[in-house]
């Protein structure tokens, strides 16, 4: 055999490449980096490299599914916040049960203890009529105490410092408004009346009888209804049976689908709970063939008669001006709850932190509690205790600056009861899978409205 034709066997064979990369190795003339093998895809499947090894690298180029991830089996179930109000109304100890979805429940308040002047009054007068904030609780022959403005002694002229202005109802003129005199007023007879101020606060005190005097002016009350409606609140889980069968990289079953139905649905209501609107209106939907009743129920925000302004900042003197709010001019608890959103509470927190001197000796922060399925915090004072907690759902509403005083002992959750229906949709053909509907008809309802609180920071 010639050279020739021995070196184009040589060639040809292969071996000739195989020794010049080694040379190449060995002599260190080539560069692994840029060195490249061409991936080769035989007929019957896989992905071959002449001249590389098995490495991570390749493998998750050429057969991205083979190296399997390592997977936690349990899902993360991520929980945006606590549905606080919903979870509230679950605990407390006043729960009635409806057989329709319009409520009514009866209620009576007592009249007010007190006005003030809505226009000054001339000094000297022996009777006049009196304008009032509110006219209407001041009945014939009531005793009207002037805060404030002292009376005089029996000489007419000499003021007297331990004992206030008082005023006497004999009738009303035709604005309704009272008419009074005064029996500790100026002048030789003590009954010129001095001057009375706007603003002046006047109370109610004991009526007072002429010796013949058998009648006064009636004092009628009944009480009167509020109406609630109850919302029906409804969700729906379904899963096909395909999908229940097939294996799964993680746990995942019906229960966990259905558990997230039920999480939405309880925050969407923590919302109506809140601000709903009540109210009513046949209406034709998607699911029902005819027009039907639809109820929303009322949030308990607007159901509140007492408000709370910070006037644009949290200090301790406000702080202590809040609990007077909250455990005066009505009675209730001296135990309630405050929920508040993420900025109030932040303001109400750096308060704490900065320790100011009024707030720790007027308001003190206590121990942590767990009360209605909820964490809160004590926050205490000489007037009660307000156990405050956080609901991001307020933030959610535009509300992360406001809270709301609840008094737990005149919230009521009125009921048609918790509903479970699983619905056969394989034997009417319309659904191969599990299908489940879940339901409550209910709504909150605050007697003794004037014992919470509406909270705002301007």
């Amino acid at each position: 055999m010639t050279m020739k034709k021995s070196f184009e066997k040589f060639k040809n064979s292969g071996l000739m490449m195989v020794l010049l990369i080694a040379l190449l190795a060995v002599f260190g003339i080539a560069d692994a980096g840029v060195m490249t093998a061409d991936v080769i895809a035989p007929a019957g499947g896989g992905a071959v490299r002449v001249g590389e090894e098995v490495s991570r690298t390749n493998v998750d180029v050429d057969s991205p599914n083979l190296i399997v991830d390592q997977i936690a089996k349990k899902v993360t179930k991520i929980r945006p916040y606590d549905v606080v109000l919903d979870t509230i109304s679950r605990s407390i100890k006043e729960t009635q049960s409806s057989s329709g979805q319009v409520v009514r429940h009866y209620a009576i308040d007592t009249l007010e203890t007190g006005a003030t002047v809505k226009t000054i009054t001339t000094a000297g007068l022996k009777q006049l009529a009196l304008e009032t904030t509110d006219d209407s609780i001041f009945a014939s022959e009531q005793t009207i105490n002037c805060v404030g403005i002292q009376g005089f002694k029996d000489d007419g002229t000499t003021r007297d410092p331990d004992n206030f202005l008082q005023l006497y109802v004999v009738n009303k003129n035709e604005n309704d408004y009272p008419l009074v005199v005064t029996y500790n007023g100026g002048g030789a007879g003590n009954d010129e009346i001095p001057v009375i101020a706007v603003d002046t606060v006047l109370i109610r005190f004991g009526r007072a009888a002429s010796e013949s005097q058998i009648s006064t002016d009636a004092y009628s009350g009944v009480p009167t209804d509020i109406k609630i409606f109850l919302q029906k609140f409804i969700a729906q889980v379904e899963m096909t049976e395909i999908f229940k069968k097939a294996d799964k990289e993680v746990e995942w079953s019906f229960s966990d689908a259905e558990e997230e139905a039920i999480f939405d649905m309880k925050r969407t209501q923590n919302f109506s709970f809140w601000k709903g609107v009540r109210g009513t209106r046949k209406v034709k939907n998607k699911h029902n063939t005819k027009a039907e009743d639809v109820y929303w129920t009322g949030g308990i925000w607007n159901q509140a008669k007492k408000d709370f302004s910070f006037q644009g900042t949290v200090t301790a003197e406000k702080m202590t001006d809040l609990m007077k709010t909250a455990f005066t001019g009505t009675n209730s608890g001296k135990r309630k709850l405050l929920i508040v959103g993420s900025g109030l509470l932040t303001d109400m927190e750096n308060l704490y932190l900065r320790g100011t001197e009024g707030f720790t000796a007027n308001v003190q922060v206590g121990a942590r509690k767990t009360a209605y399925g909820i964490e809160f915090t004590e926050y205490i004072s000489k007037f009660g205790t307000l156990l405050v907690t956080h609901d991001q759902s307020l933030n959610d509403m535009g509300m992360t600056d406001n809270g709301f005083v609840l008094d737990p002992d005149f919230l009521t959750k009125w009921t048609m009861g918790w509903r479970v229906n699983d619905f056969d949709l394989k034997k009417s053909g319309v659904f191969d899978g599990e299908a489940r509907g879940l339901m409550e008809i209910c709504g909150l309802a605050l007697k003794n409205p004037k014992a919470h609180v509406r909270i705002t920071k301007i």
